[in-house]
């Protein structure tokens, strides 16, 4: 019987270090996560960004993370969608001054019909920012108050003018401010409590095209009712959002306004750019507000005067 033959001791001794490598290969070889069988459990994300790794929480991926988290929003009543005689419309008086308010009020993002004043040094520069965020414009006609002390420039209306002197004035006002589509009065609880002057300026405004808002700042006022029989189309502020300056008194002014359009009357609320009153409306307007909100122009009249009473009409003074 022949005899086995022996390998030769050199290839035993490769073959040796072959197996050795192969099993050090397979000692340190990766583990897969997870098995066919064994499927990885999906953590909601707000644990997954719990426990990511602490790259994660640089600035811009916080934010981003930030953003991606709605806010909560405030409880309210269902709104009733505005119909074609009512809703809100908010305008915004007294603006010329200070352009940083006034790109708050225009990131609201809502209509809002922007009044500048004629001589605030800012008069264009406002008018050009709110045409271009595409809101109606308008001149918010100084005029003669009941208070003898307080300041008037030469733009103020007053009622010793003659007709052409008002007239020129008036010209002049609505010269120092383009893409004006309607008026309302600055002041002039005085002013507007007089036929023949009110007869004059609403003459003026039916020759330019205008509309014209009576910001009622006095309880006798004639301007709407002037407006009227002139053929203009014409409303009544009914509420001020800001006549006095506290959160509480805001929020009952607010509250106010959301009530009117709930009971389907028409409601303009004038609001000014001082810093609590924006501050207000940028955590106080909610998105069932933004749905109620409307055009200044889609609640104009061309109907004579008549009591209002059902609408709840709130006379504060602001001279």
């Amino acid at each position: 019987m022949p005899k086995k033959r022996k390998l030769p001791f050199w290839l035993v001794v490769v073959l040796v270090m072959v197996l050795a490598a192969l099993l050090v290969l397979l000692a340190i070889a990766p583990q897969p996560e997870q098995t066919a069988h064994q499927p990885r459990m999906q953590l909601p994300p707000s644990h997954r960004m719990a426990h990511q790794p602490a790259s994660v929480t640089a600035p811009e991926t916080a934010d981003k993370i930030m953003k991606a988290v709605p806010p909560p929003l405030p409880i309210t009543l269902p709104p009733s969608k505005p119909t074609a005689n009512h809703g809100l419309a908010l305008i915004l008086d007294d603006v010329g001054y200070n352009i940083r308010a006034l790109r708050r009020i225009l990131a609201l993002s809502v209509p809002v019909a922007i009044s500048v004043l004629p001589d605030a040094p800012h008069a264009v520069q406002s008018a050009r920012l709110a045409h271009q965020a595409g809101q109606v414009v308008m001149l918010h006609l100084p005029m003669q108050p009941e208070d003898p002390s307080l300041r008037m420039s030469d733009a103020f209306l007053l009622e010793n003018m003659s007709k052409d002197e008002l007239r020129n004035t008036f010209l002049h006002d609505l010269a120092q401010v383009p893409y004006v589509e309607g008026v309302n009065n600055h002041m002039g609880s005085k002013l507007t409590q007089l036929e023949s002057p009110m007869h004059q300026v609403m003459m003026q405004c039916r020759e330019k095209g205008l509309f014209f808002v009576d910001s009622r700042t006095s309880s006798s006022s004639i301007a709407a009712r002037v407006a009227a029989n002139a053929g203009l189309k014409w409303a009544s502020r009914q509420i001020f959002l800001d006549h006095i300056m506290t959160p509480e008194a805001m929020a009952a002014a607010w509250n106010h306004a959301r009530a009117c359009v709930q009971k389907g009357h028409r409601c303009i609320i004038i609001a000014h750019p001082r810093a609590k009153s924006v501050a207000f409306l940028e955590s106080h307007l909610t998105k069932e507000d933004a749905a109620q909100m409307v055009s200044i122009k889609r609640l104009l009249r061309r109907s004579p005067v008549k009591s209002q009473q059902s609408e709840r009409v709130s006379v504060t003074q602001a001279q």
